[in-house]
């Protein structure tokens, strides 16, 4: 069964800007235009009205969008309402950072921005010695995506294990967060599998799918594994 990350943002899209965000010149001025101002109206409202909510990543989203100029704002919802942009954000995030490295991949003249990162903490041991202790271990692989600045949506899976040495000896249930504000799109995700690779591999992994739709619906398949070194992978890729 999936999981709704967010409710979906809906009613902005007008078939004047559909499909041409990523076309217009970075960083150009947007002339005065009334759908254009309606859009921006539409999406402080709809922002105002998630963070009224308790919606606490959407009053930090709605922060950043109300500090862009009137220019910013004029191209920022005119590439949100692009019905393939999210697509193109989720294709973007394909790129796996190295363990403790962060990527970044940009979108219609570096407007968008596609940060991809991992982490590890490790808890308290407990045994006798380190070789003979048991170590608890989380590992997680995260997408943040932004316009112009602006968080518009993130996915992030953790994994949770527990290591001997150099041995992973248990795999605990793990976890998947994600949020998404991008007009007319909405977010959810299946369970949340784990499993450890056979030897010598020996790593703790946990994946769900994300299910995004949109003007269509398509799936991708975020995955995180780690052993006694922390972090070792991690992807999300579509299926169509």
């Amino acid at each position: 069964m999936r999981n709704a990350i967010k409710t979906r943002i809906a009613g902005l899209t007008t078939t004047a800007l559909a499909g041409i965000a990523v076309l217009v010149a970075p960083g150009s001025a947007q002339a005065a235009d009334p759908s254009t101002d309606k859009l921006i109206a539409a999406y402080t409202a709809e922002m105002t009205a998630l963070s009224d909510q308790g919606d606490a990543q959407a009053a930090e989203t709605l922060s950043q969008f109300k500090a862009l100029t009137d220019n910013e704002k004029a191209r920022f919802v005119t590439i949100v309402n692009d019905p393939e942009i999210f697509k193109k954000i989720f294709e973007a995030s394909e790129t796996a950072p190295a363990p403790g490295k962060t990527t970044m991949r940009k979108l219609a003249g570096g407007d968008v921005v596609v940060k991809t990162e991992s982490g590890t903490s490790v808890a308290k041991s407990t045994g006798l010695s380190a070789a003979a202790a048991s170590v608890s271990r989380s590992a997680w692989h995260i997408n943040t995506d932004y316009v112009l600045g602006v968080k518009v949506s993130g996915q992030k899976v953790t994994t949770n294990y527990v290591t001997r040495g150099k041995d992973t000896t248990k795999v605990n249930p793990g976890s998947a967060e994600g949020y998404e504000y991008i007009p007319g799109c909405s977010l959810s995700h299946g369970v949340v599998e784990e499993w450890i690779s056979a030897a010598p591999a020996d790593n703790a992994h946990s994946e769900t799918v994300w299910t995004a739709d949109c003007a269509s619906s398509w799936d991708g398949r975020q995955r995180v594994w780690g052993d006694y070194r922390g972090f070792v992978g991690g992807y999300l890729k579509l299926f169509n």
